[in-house]
């Protein structure tokens, strides 16, 4: 009796066996769910890409409704503000004013850019809530939205370069045309920088003033009002692991029609590439949570 009961009880415990690796199974699954949902949202946001830049359109329209001269209005206080700047700062650096005035635009352009994309994308999906609770819309489609809605503001102050350009034609040269790679580097680490910062404001809502805090700090010592040469060998660390300072000058050194520094297109091809490791494993385990963080 003993020996049938003991040979019961252990084929009892075989049968429970299987059973210890279900959750092992199913956590894979989940994984693999995940992943594979975050990649179709992403798939489906570059493909719905008339979707965002219609809203993005939308979204400038909106802001600058019966407005007399629209966007322009900042393109005017851009002018006004290199104007005065310039001539005040090309003093006190000891600069020639011809050349570190179109330096001190192209900075503040680009800078500028970048601001209101990071400040901006920290309300990226609170601001679209609605959209979001109703489904149906790629969630990396309001990221994009609003990377475009600030360039096409932002383009508008190109058209202080256009008069520098009138002013001094010999800017115009060939390198002009790395705009191009310079303009796509930027842009693609916006699209991770963004959603990072997107997923942890709708997170955590105290985020976003800090993050405006960080970003004035990193103006004082980001080189948008100096050049990097001015300041002495045992601080250029300051500008050498600051990743903004290549995000400009990706952008700046073409609209002063100089190449960019030779590490500029190095850092940022593998800036893009961790970033966007880094956003899309947070974007899989957050993006079915973000609606109800609203």
């Amino acid at each position: 009796m003993t020996t049938g009961l003991v040979e019961h009880t252990s084929a009892q415990q075989q049968l429970r066996e299987p059973a210890d690796e279900s959750p092992i199974v199913v956590h894979f699954g989940a994984a693999s769910s995940k992943r594979d949902a975050t990649i179709k949202d992403v798939t489906d946001a570059l493909r719905r890409w008339h979707l965002w830049i219609s809203l993005g359109w939308l979204d400038v329209k909106q802001r600058y409704r019966r407005a007399v001269l629209g966007p322009f209005w900042i393109t005017i206080s851009m002018a006004i503000l290199v104007l005065t700047l310039g001539t005040v700062y090309a003093g006190l650096f000891k600069q020639d004013v011809h050349s570190f005035l179109p330096y001190l635009a192209g900075g503040f352009i680009v800078w500028n850019f970048c601001t209101g994309t990071i400040n901006e994308s920290a309300t990226a999906f609170s601001g679209a809530e609605g959209l979001i609770k109703q489904g149906g819309i790629p969630q990396l489609l309001h990221i994009l939205r609003t990377i475009f809605r600030n360039f096409i503001i932002n383009a508008h102050n190109v058209s202080v370069m256009v008069l520098l350009y009138i002013w001094q034609p010999s800017l115009l040269n060939w390198h002009l045309v790395l705009l191009i790679p310079g303009l796509a580097l930027m842009l693609i680490n916006f699209v991770w920088i963004s959603l990072i910062i997107g997923i942890l404001c709708t997170r955590f809502r105290d985020l976003p003033p800090i993050i405006g805090n960080l970003l004035q700090i990193l103006f004082f010592v980001t080189p948008v009002m100096y050049r990097p040469g001015t300041l002495p060998p045992r601080l250029s660390f300051i500008y050498q692991l600051n990743p903004f300072y290549y995000l400009i000058e990706a952008v700046r050194a073409p609209m002063l029609g100089q190449a960019p520094p030779a590490l500029t297109y190095p850092v940022l091809v593998l800036f893009a590439a961790a970033g966007s490791y880094l956003a899309f494993r947070l974007f899989a385990r957050t993006r079915h949570r973000i609606a109800y963080w609203l």
